[in-house]
């Protein structure tokens, strides 16, 4: 198996749905339609045998979503442009970016102005905190709290202060040597303080700490400061991924 094609298992495993059904070695994925990547079609295998679009349309419109299909580097040749020919729209193009943890380590240095609170399970504040940092509607609460019961046993929910002040929240988990990040969001009045910096060194140490040498993580390709702080401290892509959406 290439790094790519493992990369995008860890990250699927990494950000579980609420309900998911196997299709072939597809993975169909629904989450009561919060966020894209818990709502979509996981396609980095194989094609699946029969009509899996219309597989797929089923099992989406019987839920009320949206059809959506996750189309990365290790999906199969030519499916995105049978879904774009099937009117099929192009939607939140991605990079998914890897680090060695001690790169990160060595790229970034510790911050005291900042303290910490860890939580294995997220609590419901800690979820309010990043929905409020996110500006996500509240209605989202249910959505995020089925997603972060499902991760990974080996998980963190990290938030970050400023004296008192909420900083940042971050997230962390752990799956056959590799750290997993997401939700890592800086409150508007703390960025350009080396706040996001911390945090994703925070997050590293502890991911080393439960033994991964690997660090991964998705970006939007849009978010240009998020995309090059990834890079000053020793990310790289390796791969890319979007989104093909028919309502």
């Amino acid at each position: 198996m290439d790094d790519i094609h493992k990369i995008e298992q860890l990250a699927a495993a990494s950000w579980p749905s609420y309900i998911q059904k196997n299709m072939g070695q597809w993975l169909l994925r629904a989450n009561f339609g919060v966020t894209k990547r818990a709502n979509s079609v996981w396609t980095s295998a194989d094609t699946p045998e029969g009509d899996f679009q219309q597989e797929a349309e089923h099992f989406y419109k019987s839920l009320g979503l949206p059809v959506c299909f996750h189309i990365s580097n290790a999906s199969p040749k030519g499916l995105d442009a049978v879904l774009a020919g099937s009117g099929y729209e192009k939607a939140d193009e991605c990079f998914q970016m890897t680090a060695l943890g001690w790169d990160i380590m060595s790229h970034t240095d510790d911050n005291s102005r900042f303290t910490y609170k860890w939580e294995e399970e997220p609590s419901s504040v800690w979820i309010d905190h990043f929905i409020q940092l996110e500006e996500f509607s509240p209605e989202r609460h249910q959505g995020y709290t089925n997603i972060f019961e499902r991760m990974p046993s080996c998980k963190t929910f990290f938030t970050m202060y400023d004296q008192e002040s909420l900083a940042a929240v971050g997230t962390a988990s752990v799956i056959d040597g590799y750290g997993g990040l997401s939700n890592i969001v800086v409150a508007k009045e703390h960025r350009g303080k080396g706040a996001g910096t911390q945090v994703i060194r925070a997050l590293t140490e502890w991911a080393i700490s439960n033994g991964a040498k690997h660090m991964f993580l998705q970006v939007l390709k849009e978010n240009l400061a998020a995309v090059s702080l990834y890079e000053k401290i020793g990310f790289s892509p390796i791969s890319e991924h979007h989104y093909r959406i028919k309502r």
